[in-house]
């Protein structure tokens, strides 16, 4: 279904068990995902007879925007429909907003599948390809190509968008977050390392990691694992 918060459109959907006000499992796709990105689990879901939420991030937002903007607006639907007991399933970009909010105590339980957040490692070849593109954007160069696979299928007001988000690392919030997560990570994720899987177990007091087969998809690579790792997960209430 089709819902505006404060004139910024976006998409959900729930299912057959969704109830207003009860505990719900959300769950928050990565960066140019949309409602099909989670469907698996969140089908998977929906045979435990939980309340579920399949969230879409909004297409167009204000160009000032940046990640804590996306989290107060999840937050936002959070409150309006009375989520107070949310177990916030988050992959990638999804993952960075599930940290906010299970840091800000919005969260009652936490899954963060390949999540972003954590400030990288630059290995030299990297430093290389930054310079390069620091260079293009002061001679105002074309920039197509030289970033991401996110940030080339971006355009407009959205690559400040998503640059600025990009940028701000989450490392500090970890301390804060307090409730059971669950971490998961591909083996040969390279958007997401292993490494910063590791970081995240540590900084996260309540946490367990687990890796599975695949990359920064892990979930639908190695899917049916992952639905019993999370179908476990909800299940230890």
């Amino acid at each position: 279904m089709r819902d505006e918060i404060d004139g910024v459109r976006f998409e959900y959907e729930v299912n057959g068990h969704y109830l207003r006000g009860a505990k719900t499992v959300v769950f928050l796709h990565g960066w140019g995902g949309d409602l099909r990105s989670f469907r698996g689990a969140f089908s998977a879901v929906t045979d435990l007879g939980l309340s579920a939420v399949n969230f879409a991030f909004p297409k167009e937002v204000p160009p000032d925007w940046g990640v804590y903007d996306y989290a107060a607006f999840v937050g936002a639907f959070l409150e309006r429909e009375g989520i107070a007991g949310a177990t916030i399933v988050g992959h990638s970009f999804g993952g960075r907003v599930g940290i906010i909010l299970a840091a800000q105590r919005k969260a009652e339980k936490l899954v963060l599948v390949d999540a972003a957040g954590m400030k990288p490692r630059f290995s030299l070849r990297k430093k290389i390809k930054i310079a390069r593109y620091k260079r293009a954007v002061k001679c105002g160069k074309p920039l197509d190509g030289m970033g991401s696979v996110d940030y080339n299928n971006t355009s407009g007001d959205g690559r400040k968008v998503f640059v600025r988000i990009v940028n701000t690392h989450l490392d500090k919030l970890l301390p804060y977050i307090e409730c059971e997560t669950l971490i998961v990570c591909g083996k040969s994720d390279k958007d997401t390392p292993p490494y910063m899987a590791k970081r995240l177990k540590r900084g996260i007091k309540n946490s367990e990691l687990v890796f599975l087969d695949g990359g920064h998809y892990c979930y639908t690579e190695s899917h049916h694992t992952f639905v019993r790792l999370l179908k476990k997960f909800l299940s230890a209430r």
